[in-house]
């Protein structure tokens, strides 16, 4: 029998302001920061550290610009890193820690995704096809989420976090069904299946209140609910529960070339619906998600991520790489090209 094992950043810290604590965070990891941020949230909300060296990310997360990033840090003499931004950003971060061996500390600006507690550094090429993943040591020393910033973020963001971590609980207890193994070799404790299921209650709870505090740019207790779903509870539970077609089905969607540019969650939030149409939810469970997903702004057909009037061509494109990722075993019903393009036809037809 498999070894149950669980991973989870040193310390998590969440709350209006939050980011003032961060000289001391880092002065306690090291004596030569680096911030390695996206340009967009360093323009909105300028340096997190003063006369620290920052070095823009560039935008995509592929294996040249992390050892770009990487030879700039050591230039800088860097012995602890910030990682600052999205998703992507956050992980060319990792991949600066990862290289130089050195603590790193994520400080999230939008929570569109549960990257920032991970240890996993999802690489693209440039054309915004997943490549690959590689992984820290352990994971984060701190991740740091100022919700007073996250509420300033663009609602559309909030959404696609939400999007992402609604999956967890299905991905999860399918993993786990079908004996899968998580992120760190292990099979998944009950912790990460009770964090996953939270992930999920939660956002049905307060997503819709969540979303109306980021209209309003002020963090209120839905606000603060769905960012630890978002990043904290979705990011213990994906990676130390598992996942399965909902994540597979993204290296699918970002290999159809109208499809590589949406978001991350959202791709997830259709391969939510996907997941469960295969494993022969009943229509009425399946379409309270799929209605959900409307109200939080989320896809429920590919016309909303980009791609009218799907043909076989086009699904084919999509399930031959869904059908290569590591999770497609962690489902209970096996997966064919024929199964994975009957399911998304079933969403298609809203059936």
């Amino acid at each position: 029998m498999s070894l149950r094992i669980l991973g989870a950043p040193r310390r998590y810290i969440q709350g209006p302001g939050a980011l003032s604590g961060l000289p001391e965070i880092v002065a306690a990891l090291g004596r030569s920061p680096v911030v390695v941020a996206d340009p967009i949230a360093l323009d909105r909300e300028g340096p997190p550290l003063p006369g620290v060296t920052v070095l823009r990310f560039g935008g995509e997360i592929t294996h040249p610009e992390i050892d770009r990033l990487a030879t700039e840090a050591r230039g800088a003499g860097a012995d602890v890193v910030v990682a600052m931004g999205g998703g992507k950003a956050i992980d060319a971060g990792k991949g600066v820690s990862k290289r130089i061996g050195c603590p790193i500390v994520v400080v999230p600006t939008i929570a569109s995704n549960d990257a920032p507690t991970s240890r996993l550094i999802v690489v693209y090429d440039e054309k915004h096809a997943i490549v690959g993943v590689e992984m820290l040591a352990s994971n984060p020393d701190v991740v740091l989420v100022d919700t007073a910033i996250i509420a300033r973020a663009p609602r559309r963001l909030l959404a696609a976090g939400i999007g992402d971590c609604m999956s967890k609980t299905f991905e999860a207890r399918a993993c786990a069904a079908a004996g899968g193994i998580n992120f760190f070799g292990g099979n998944p404790p009950l912790a990460a299946l009770a964090l996953a299921d939270a992930c999920y209650a939660t956002v049905r709870r307060d997503a819709v209140a969540a979303l109306a505090a980021c209209d309003r740019n002020e963090p209120d207790q839905a606000l603060e609910n769905v960012v630890e779903a978002a990043v904290l509870l979705s990011g213990l539970g994906f990676e130390s529960g598992g996942l399965s077609l909902a994540h597979s089905l993204t290296r699918g969607l970002t290999a159809h070339p109208k499809l590589a540019g949406a978001l991350h969650g959202e791709l997830v939030a259709y391969g939510t619906l996907v997941q469960v149409a295969h494993e022969g939810l009943a229509a009425e469970e399946r379409a309270g998600i799929a209605a959900f997903s409307e109200a939080c702004g989320l896809p429920r057909r590919l016309v909303d991520l980009g791609l009218r009037d799907p043909s076989m061509s086009d699904y084919a494109t999509i399930a031959g790489p869904t059908l290569a990722a590591p999770h497609m075993k962690h489902l209970g019903k096996p997966a064919t090209e024929d199964s994975i393009i009957a399911a998304m036809r079933l969403v298609e037809a809203g059936a």
